[in-house]
């Protein structure tokens, strides 16, 4: 890529430092190691996570459009963006709204499609967690946490579930935290499984606020708290 084009990574952003580096800033690593020429620039769809940085950190990360103004500024015609989302949800529309109204002041632009976009995509993600995960054993049950949406684009969590299954992995389950399934879902299943041991884990590309509280919090109504509270063995 010549020095014109561009590479912007949106994130919906977090504001756990510890994660930022190692969720956000490898990916970006990785994608300027793969394009040594290219600009890469950094946004965050999340006003109250920019809005938090800055207060507490004086620590500033761009909107995307302060991002594409940004590329402007650089004389970038040539833009690729790539977001860090999971699914086809509101943040992902958000930044092709913005995206849109920015079309006829660069000579290209090209998105990427989240994570989760298709049946491949879903085989993949199921391939990468089940070669992570390969000593989990079928005593053993691994209950991975969504973050979940109102948006129809939720439906990515129960398919990838469905996937799972069919693939062979009847002990891995999905829940979602605002969406379906819920833990609701999983608790009935693991009640007729039975299994040795729950080992809870994170499916977002930030291990933040729902991961270290949500899910392996010590308060009641955290994801550990409640299946051990029906008499499972739980690990995060």
């Amino acid at each position: 890529m010549n020095q014109k084009q561009g590479i912007l990574v949106v994130s919906f952003g977090t504001s756990y430092r510890e994660a930022f580096e190692k969720n956000i800033v490898s990916v970006e690593r990785e994608i300027q190691n793969a394009y040594p020429s290219a600009c890469v620039r950094r946004a965050f769809t999340s006003r109250m996570i920019i809005k938090k940085l800055a207060a507490r950190d004086q620590f500033h990360v761009d909107t995307v459009s302060e991002a594409l103004e940004g590329f402007l500024n650089d004389g970038c015609t040539e833009l690729l963006v790539q977001p860090t989302h999971i699914i086809n949800g509101n943040e992902n529309d958000s930044m092709l709204e913005t995206l849109c109204a920015y079309r006829s002041r660069f000579t290209n632009i090209r998105v990427g499609a989240p994570l989760l976009s298709g049946k491949e995509d879903c085989q993949q993600v199921i391939d990468a967690l089940t070669g992570h995960y390969d000593g989990l054993g079928s005593q053993n049950a691994l209950v991975f946490m969504g973050h979940g949406t109102t948006h129809h684009a939720d439906f990515a969590y129960p398919a990838l579930d469905y996937m799972c299954k069919a693939s062979g992995h009847a002990n891995i389950h999905i829940a979602t935290v605002e969406g379906y399934p819920t833990l609701e879902e999983v608790k009935a299943s693991l009640r007729i499984q039975k299994p040795k041991q729950v080992i809870l884990a994170p499916l977002m590309l930030v291990a933040g606020d729902h991961a270290a509280n949500d899910m392996a919090g010590d308060n009641d109504d955290s994801w550990k708290s409640q299946l051990e509270h029906e008499g499972f063995s739980v690990s995060c």
